[in-house]
């Protein structure tokens, strides 16, 4: 599976990891300054996704996704073209689902919705997929804890998640920005970031069974020429039976 991982890593080379989740107010200013700020491609967690999925033996019904994060919506836009399926996509930045609703493809308006709240206010829904690109990396330790609750809550029997992160080893955001008191390998510049390391991530993620959980090398275009260099994880787990 390491060498699919890389695969589908290379094929979206070319393309950001998705969405980051901040402060409301700072990922607002962003996508107003900066608009689609990581272009139209798919993520290459969203790239990699669907290659996994398109292996697995799905059934004929569309599987449920919640897009945890999802900015401005190109990432659900590819699943839903991509897999049968139905996604909500949420983000706590009003301007990224502004954005991702009136850029919806009208044939693709039966099978995805966007909704702008915290991951903390979604209803009591269960999904088949949770999907969450350079997410967990943007939580503080307590934060990091209610996503991990979340996913035990909203993940049906059998379903899967899908999630990146940065690496210590990433070159582009690591020891950049004041060092977080009693947060290791935590810093705070124009937005705090949690490297996760390996047994950090096997730790949190105990109550699932891991079939991925590796190390990545991505170049990430943006819309304004820049390109930055990250290191990080890709991880897939499936709910255990219980």
């Amino acid at each position: 599976m390491a060498a699919e991982v890389a695969e589908a890593v290379a094929a979206a080379a070319e393309a950001a990891p998705a969405k980051y989740r901040g402060k409301k107010m700072s990922w607002n200013s962003t996508y107003k300054d900066n608009k689609r700020i990581w272009g139209d491609r798919p993520s290459a967690l969203a790239a990699f996704a669907c290659h996994y999925l398109k292996a697995e033996d799905l059934s004929e019904r569309p599987v449920e996704i919640l897009d945890l994060g999802c900015g401005y919506g190109r990432d659900a836009n590819y699943l839903a073209r991509s897999i049968n399926c139905h996604i909500l996509g949420i983000d706590n930045s009003s301007k990224a689902i502004e954005m991702a609703k009136q850029s919806l493809p009208v044939d693709l308006k039966s099978r995805i919705s966007f909704q702008c709240c915290d991951f903390s206010q979604t209803d009591d829904g269960k999904f088949d997929i949770l999907f969450a690109s350079m997410v967990y990396h943007l939580l503080r330790a307590t934060e990091r804890q209610a996503f991990t609750e979340m996913i035990k809550k909203k993940l049906k029997p059998g379903g899967l998640v899908f999630l990146s992160m940065l690496s210590p080893k990433d070159p582009e955001h690591y020891g950049k920005g004041k060092p977080v008191e009693n947060e290791t390998n935590s810093f705070q510049d124009e937005k705090f970031i949690h490297f996760c390391t390996r047994e950090e991530l096997e730790t949190d993620f105990s109550f699932l069974k891991t079939t991925e959980l590796s190390e990545h090398e991505l170049y990430e275009p943006r819309s304004n020429g820049q390109v930055h260099h990250h290191i990080l994880w890709m991880l897939v787990g499936k709910n255990r039976p219980r």
